[in-house]
């Protein structure tokens, strides 16, 4: 399935393959939208798969928006399709606090 990003209520859902191939144009996107607003929240529920390179990528864009005092939350831990992707890179979006690297 092809990957769009649609905003509802507020809340950015991410629906259908989260790969290499197309993270870095997500978290550019992502990035953009962090200059207009202070904070954002991800959910990445609908999210038919994921690999570890995007959970990367992903985190990069937390630590983008630490350094810029914004605060990007994801939703989806429950999403077993991805939760793969999370135990093969040892990192958890879901718990770790990115904004306390701006302190």
């Amino acid at each position: 399935m092809a990957l769009s990003i649609n905003e509802n209520n507020g809340i950015f859902e991410v629906n259908g393959n989260l790969s290499a191939s197309n993270t870095y144009q997500v978290r550019k996107y992502f990035e953009i939208i962090l200059k207009m607003k202070n904070n954002i929240k991800i959910s990445l529920e609908k999210l038919d798969s994921m690999d570890i390179a995007s959970v990367f990528e992903l985190r990069a864009l937390m630590s983008y928006a630490a350094k810029h005092g914004k605060i990007v939350t994801f939703d989806g831990a429950r999403n077993k399709k991805i939760q793969g992707a999370f135990l093969g890179s040892g990192c958890d979006l879901f718990s770790f606090n990115y904004f306390r690297l701006s302190a």
